[in-house]
């Protein structure tokens, strides 16, 4: 429920994402990583004739996915077990690889699941540096309820740079296009706002 309170503003990233993907037509999609499924329902919309399928590690988001596009196959799956071998025409990860570590290993295995001509379209939030996200590591680490939160939020990977992401992925692709965009959300309600926004 909280995760999509703010579910136009989440999903921007998506979209944009999607808008980059030069694939003109695909029969293959998967949403890797897929969530309640509102960046699934972008893929089908974009790519009309297509199977699409999606897939998450929270049964609790697969659940809100099938109830949302109850048409599509969803399942239960870890990315970097992920045995399904493809070939996909598109390969949609939006907001999620960053909990998937070992990058240098993760991307070439899910380039090979392209067919040809295919794309891997990948969005990472880089905000584990950012203020608030210091702040709320820095809260759970101390205090009373440290030994509570020890572990709670699970572990993010490390960003690579822009350039590392480049070497990563040239030799399997026939073209790499890596950017960062900077989002701005306004909020309101002041500290209560913020707080409701990094709930979700």
């Amino acid at each position: 429920k909280q995760y999509v309170a703010f579910e136009d503003q989440r999903t921007r990233p998506a979209r944009d994402l999607l808008a980059a993907i030069p694939t003109p037509e695909a029969r293959t999609v998967v949403d890797i990583g897929c969530g309640p499924g509102n960046s699934t329902e972008l893929l089908v919309q974009r790519f009309p004739g297509a199977k699409v399928s999606g897939l998450d590690s929270s049964a609790d988001m697969i659940d809100a996915a099938r109830k949302r596009l109850p048409d599509l196959r969803f399942a239960v799956a870890e990315i970097d077990k992920w045995a399904d071998a493809g070939p996909f025409d598109v390969i949609f990860a939006n907001a999620v690889l960053q909990w998937v570590p070992d990058h240098a290993t993760l991307l070439p295995a899910l380039a090979r699941k392209l067919s040809a001509g295919g794309s891997l379209a990948i969005q990472m939030p880089d905000n584990l540096n950012e203020p608030s996200h210091r702040l709320m590591r820095e809260v759970a680490a101390n205090g009373p309820w440290a030994s509570k939160l020890s572990g709670a939020a699970g572990q993010r990977t490390d960003m690579a740079s822009a350039s590392d992401y480049f070497s990563m992925l040239r030799p399997h692709c026939a073209r790499v296009d890596v950017w960062r965009t900077t989002y701005h959300h306004q909020r309101s309600g002041g500290a209560a706002g913020v707080v409701e926004w990094f709930k979700g």
